[in-house]
């Protein structure tokens, strides 16, 4: 946890062999399937909440020098884990991208831009704000997180009238393992299709 403190990353709660009633509540505190707070469930050795874009940056390249792995928490409802668990038994971190949550509306070009952390519900609250006749073809569950939502496809009640929510994202930012930020030409429409759910 060295390279975090150096980068000045500080909101992050560490397992222990004590009893951590802060790292107990941050973990469990979004699991939708109560399988994965089981005590034989492997536990993250921390969970750290980034607070603006570059203290993710400097913790995704903090993370990737060290020997964990990296789990991505958008609202953690993913029924299948991926945001909780690693089954391999690998060591492991959960980068919760809850306070990366700000979504800005452009009724202009009727186009909104959502930071990873937003959900559903701060997702279609900002854009009911901005406009009354305006909306996002996606799932109706306020707490899921719109980025893990997208990425598996995004359905949704108006999605047989507008398509997924995937099908109506025109640009993403994407972060490289490495720290750099790829927009939708950076990476290319291959990579850009892939985290739209792929097809």
């Amino acid at each position: 946890m060295s390279c975090l403190h150096y980068y000045n990353i500080s909101n992050y709660t560490i397992s222990s062999n004590v009893h951590n009633r802060d790292y107990s509540i941050l973990l469990n505190f979004s699991i939708q399937n109560l399988r994965f707070a089981e005590p034989t469930i492997p536990k993250p050795i921390a969970t750290i909440l980034p607070e603006n874009k570059e203290q993710l940056i400097n913790t995704v390249v903090c993370c990737t020098k060290g020997p964990w792995e990296i789990r991505v928490r958008c609202g953690g409802h993913s029924y299948e884990g991926t945001s909780s668990v690693a089954s391999d038994g690998d060591p492991f971190v959960i980068i919760d991208m809850m306070n990366l949550n700000r979504v800005s509306v452009d009724l202009g070009n009727e186009t909104a831009w959502v930071e990873g952390g937003a959900t559903l519900g701060e997702t279609c609250h900002a854009i009911a704000e901005s406009s009354g006749i305006h909306g996002f073809s996606a799932g109706s569950c306020p707490t899921i997180g719109t980025g893990g939502h997208i990425v598996g496809g995004g359905f949704g009640f108006l999605s047989r009238k507008y398509g997924l929510a995937a099908d109506n994202v025109i640009d993403a930012l994407l972060l490289h393992a490495e720290g750099e930020l790829l927009d939708r030409q950076a990476m290319g429409e291959d990579v850009f299709w892939a985290i739209r759910g792929s097809g």
